[in-house]
């Protein structure tokens, strides 16, 4: 979908003029020639703001720390000052508003990311700060229809999640319009995992396996899913033929588990898990580990075909998986698992980047476990 010229009005709404409302100063940054990130003009905050922006190679990662480095020193590298009018009055802006806990209505600073304009399902994230440039609360907000969709999604699904889930974000609250359609998140410091923080993984992974419930694998929606998309291709199943009576405990799932999609604390390490547009209460073990393997592989390592079967060869037989596929209820079939996976990612899931590492490595897999 086509990106408006000037997202921030689409967002915000039309000003009836600068004298009935209030002026935003900003600095911009574009990725590709297109608006991508709007910093507030105040030093802290706007470095603060950067880290709405999970950057993952090497390259992107330098990029980010350069640009922190500048917005710090107010030097104007890679930005441009933007200002324009904003409206006070409108419901969407005093719901921003409202998150800063002031005493009153007032234009909060805020940080805008701007997501991916090529798809129909864009989406933006703005980060609040209250009056002493603290980060207090990150809203997400869908304009189009199907990124309306996917805001409410998440939002039903953090709305329902078991509580005292330290690894997912606190829901504030969330707002509906005709315009649009957002929630507002407890703001998470830090940065993606590095490899040096992955030792907390398999216990997060297995804290969201629930041995009070069970569930066929086949009443779960991504098998469902992954069925309706395998039937209609006609493409050979002996996987789905095999697997769908296998009772495994209901498991929360996340759909798109990458370490872009995570925030480790500076302070005790702990991880909160964002982005649940994909996620599932009930949903299929060991997917989420095997996508947190292997999409970094794939979109930012870009390892060869024989390199990603080494690494997921390596994470089956990894003594911490192994206990993790006992108590998720899948030893025993856990190639199975990572073939279905590897086609529900292909077929259902479609990704922009990555199809073809994806099939070639579900394809080498298939043949060296006699799956063909």
């Amino acid at each position: 979908m086509p990106e408006p010229p000037d997202f921030w009005e689409a967002l915000f709404g039309p000003a009836t003029g600068a004298p009935a409302g209030a002026w935003m100063n900003l600095r911009l940054v574009r990725k590709h020639g297109r608006p991508f990130l709007l910093l507030p003009r105040q030093r802290r905050a706007a470095a603060l703001s950067l880290s709405l922006c999970p950057a993952q190679p090497p390259r992107a990662r330098a990029a980010r720390a350069l640009l922190r480095w500048a917005v710090g020193g107010a030097i104007p590298l890679g930005t441009r000052p933007l200002s324009f009018a904003i409206a006070p009055e409108d419901d969407f802006v005093r719901f921003i508003a409202s998150l800063a806990g002031e005493p009153k209505p007032a234009l909060p600073t805020m940080g805008i990311l701007a997501g991916n304009p090529a798809k129909d399902d864009q989406r933006f994230l703005i980060l609040v700060f209250d009056a002493g440039q603290n980060p207090v609360a990150v809203v997400k907000a869908g304009l189009s229809e199907r990124a309306q969709a996917l805001v409410e999604k998440e939002r039903a699904l953090l709305a329902a999640m078991p509580p005292n889930l330290g690894s997912v974000p606190r829901l504030r609250a969330h707002f509906q319009s005709p315009r649009q359609r957002a929630l507002a998140m407890d703001f998470a410091p830090g940065d993606s995992p590095r490899p040096r923080d992955e030792g907390a993984l398999p216990a997060l992974l297995t804290s969201w396996v629930d041995t009070q419930r069970t569930l066929a694998l086949g009443e779960t929606a991504d098998w469902q899913r992954l069925t309706r998309a395998v039937q209609a291709r006609e493409l050979p199943n002996p996987l789905l033929q095999r697997l769908p009576g296998r009772t495994v405990p209901a498991t929360l799932q996340h759909g798109d588990f990458a370490p872009w999609n995570i925030k480790v604390s500076p302070a005790s390490g702990a991880w909160t898990v964002l982005d649940w547009e994909r996620g599932e209460l009930a949903g299929i073990p060991g997917w989420d580990w095997f996508h947190y393997v292997l999409q970094p592989a794939i979109l930012v390592e870009r390892l060869p075909v024989a390199g990603l079967v080494q690494r997921m060869e390596g994470l089956l037989r990894s003594e911490a998986f192994l206990a993790y596929a006992e108590r998720a209820g899948i030893r025993g079939c856990e190639r199975e698992l990572a073939l279905a996976y590897l086609i529900h990612a292909a077929e259902v899931i479609k990704p922009a980047e990555g199809l073809a590492a994806t099939n070639e490595l579900r394809r080498a897999l298939a043949a060296r476990w006699q799956w063909v």
